[in-house]
């Protein structure tokens, strides 16, 4: 070593601030420095040539150390431990010893150098700690959730009694020290885990899951049975030093009390299923939020697809303004508001609902909607047949009335003829002349065919309203076709030209219209011009609900005067039967058809190129494709 290696290593000896001791094989001091001197409280001559076992507070602290030291220094360059060492004023302190043997050049060990640091105030702060630590624990035991701290090693730094006590059967195993899956296993073991039964093949699945929850903490808590009819509610937390933070929580009490609202819930949307009633919660923007599975079929949609879309988008567009303003129109004071709702049916049946709309109000701010449909179509189908039967008694009364008036006034006619011309044969037969008897015979014959013809056609007449069996869907222009295939030879003897449109379906029943079509095709080609050929126009025109028929003529027409007296029973304006032969009975016949299909027929008197007939039919509505929630509001 040179002369300044020396110097360098002096002054590094002299200035070191830990206490530096040099002794000899036999554990003589040989040398120390100067905050050695200072640590022990001495001077040099106190203690060099004194024996190592001198600075310790008692021979057993010295005799560990060398023996610890010995054994330490025989397979490393040094060794370490921590040893009670005493001053010459007789006060004691705690330090760290390093020990490294010093060897000649032969390799021969010639001594040790020790290095004492002071760890007292370490050790004052280690008190400290576990003052704190007890404090801490203290506390974590009066916690009622269970609390315990994992390193990042996984094993357990800290935990309190109630982690214990979560741990079931488990809980005299658990100590400081004890890794997660040790804990997870011994748990398991001890049968506390009902998700994952002893022996059970989902058992391993349902542990890696844990484990990788516990490893890769999302920050949710997981919730899963535990014990016997218990529940667990289990939070960890990674800290940033990589220690786990676990609350593991008895949520039994707060589980069962969520079991009994679900089941209260169940109950609630398992009546709401049920009922027959069709109902839909909306909220204030018009926003379905819940249906019921009877009014997503009536839709004709899934509830999920109907949650989340616009009430208006299954409005009829002509109603949509019309229904949004129903409802904001609805306030605290009046939040409910009813309406009916039509539809005529894929099968041509009629559906009505009655739909009871409510708005929920906290406070003045609108919540939401509820609305509550129930089928009402049985009850108006009776009101509808309730009101069909009263028309229908009006309709024979009426008829009574007139065949009363009939009875009384046109069927004395022939009797009058048959009575007068009955007396002229008596009388001349009584006298013994019988040259007139053929020619009153006759007129007898003939007053008796009129009378037969009167009574057949009053018979037809009272029959219409009764004929109606089933109610069908009908061509019109099948219809028109069969009267005029009927009319056939009448048509071509009169050269009439007939014109028809594209005519629409029609509820009702195909024989009683054509029969009405017959007739008033029929009338049309009697009541011609004679100079002119008869030209017959059919044609249809819409209205909102209903669908109007025209038969329209070139012929000599009808005053307007007459317009409603053409449809009593027996009304004719053409007495001559030579010329435009008939009972009468025709017009009436239509108009009785007319209205025992809820329609009606009257002459359009503002028409002066001949006659021209309006029949009017309620529409048959069609339907299908996406079915409208709320229109036809009625």
């Amino acid at each position: 070593m040179t002369a300044a290696q020396q110097d360098f290593a002096q002054a590094l000896y002299d200035n070191f601030p830990d206490p530096v001791i040099f002794a000899d094989v036999d554990h003589i001091i040989l040398s120390v420095n100067a905050a050695a001197l200072k640590q022990f409280g001495c001077a040099a001559k106190d203690i060099v040539g004194s024996s190592v076992q001198a600075l310790y507070v008692s021979d057993r602290d010295f005799e560990r150390a060398r023996r610890q030291s010995l054994k330490a220094l025989a397979d490393k360059r040094f060794a370490e431990g921590i040893y009670r060492y005493r001053r010459l004023d007789e006060t004691v302190f705690t330090a760290r010893l390093r020990v490294t043997a010093v060897t000649n050049g032969a390799g021969e060990k010639t001594g040790f150098v020790g290095i004492v640091h002071d760890i007292s105030d370490y050790l004052e702060l280690d008190r400290e700690r576990k003052k704190a630590g007890e404090i801490l624990n203290t506390a974590l035991q009066a916690i009622p959730e269970g609390f315990v701290i994992f390193d990042k090693d996984e094993r357990i730094l800290i935990f309190n009694d109630a982690y214990r006590r979560i741990c079931g059967p488990a809980a005299p195993k658990i100590q400081v020290g004890m890794s997660a899956e040790e804990v997870m296993i011994a748990v398991y073991e001890a049968g506390h885990y009902p998700l994952a039964p002893l022996g059970s093949p989902q058992a391993e699945a349902w542990m890696k899951t844990r484990m990788q929850d516990f490893r890769n903490p999302k920050g949710d808590a997981q919730v899963f049975p535990y014990g016997d009819g218990s529940w667990l509610r289990v939070e960890d937390l990674k800290t940033p030093d990589g220690n786990t933070v676990g609350l593991r929580i008895d949520v039994t009490a707060l589980k069962l009390a969520e079991f009994a609202l679900d089941r209260q819930r169940l109950d609630y949307y398992t009546l709401l299923q049920n009922i027959p009633d069709f109902i839909c919660r909306i909220s204030a923007d018009l926003t379905y939020t819940f249906v019921n599975e009877r009014y997503a079929q009536f839709v004709g949609r899934s509830a999920d697809e109907l949650v989340g879309q616009s009430l208006l988008d299954f409005v009829a567009e002509k109603d949509r303004e019309r229904l949004a303003r129903i409802l904001s129109n609805l306030s605290a004071e009046e939040p409910t508001v009813a309406r009916e709702q039509y539809w005529q049916m894929p099968d041509d049946t009629d559906f009505w609902i009655l739909w009871s709309n409510t708005a929920i109000f906290r406070g003045s701010n609108l919540v939401e909607y509820i609305s509550v449909g129930r089928d009402v179509t049985q009850l108006k189908l009776q009101q509808q047949r309730i009101a069909q039967q009263s028309a229908e008694l009006q309709r024979k009364n009426d008829a009574l009335n007139q065949f009363t008036g009939t009875v009384s006034h046109d069927l004395k006619a022939p009797l009058r003829h048959m009575s007068m011309f009955s007396e002229m044969i008596g009388e001349d037969v009584a006298s013994g002349n019988l040259d007139e008897l053929p020619v009153y015979a006759g007129h007898l014959r003939q007053s008796a065919r009129r009378m037969d013809q009167l009574i057949d056609s009053l018979l037809d007449y009272a029959q219409i309203a009764d004929e109606i069996g089933t109610w069908q869907t009908v061509s019109m222009t099948d219809v028109i076709s069969d009267a005029i295939l009927n009319l056939d030879s009448f048509i071509r003897e009169a050269e009439a030209s007939i014109e028809v449109s594209v005519l629409p379906q029609l509820k009702g029943d195909p024989e009683l219209l054509k029969r009405l079509c017959q007739n008033l095709i029929g009338n049309a080609i009697k009541y011609r011009r004679d100079d002119v050929k008869p030209m017959i126009r059919i044609y249809t025109e819409t209205n909102e609900d209903t669908v109007g028929i025209y038969f329209e003529d070139n012929g000599i027409g009808i005053d307007p005067r007459f317009s409603r007296k053409i449809f009593d029973v027996f009304q004719r304006l053409h007495r001559d039967e030579s010329i435009y032969p008939g009972t009468g009975i025709g017009l009436a016949l239509a108009k009785r058809i007319a209205e025992s299909h809820s329609g009606s027929i009257e002459l359009d008197t503002a028409f002066t190129h001949g006659a021209r007939f309006v029949v009017t039919f309620p529409e048959l509505k069609q339907s299908g494709g996406k079915r409208e929630v709320f229109g036809t509001l009625r």
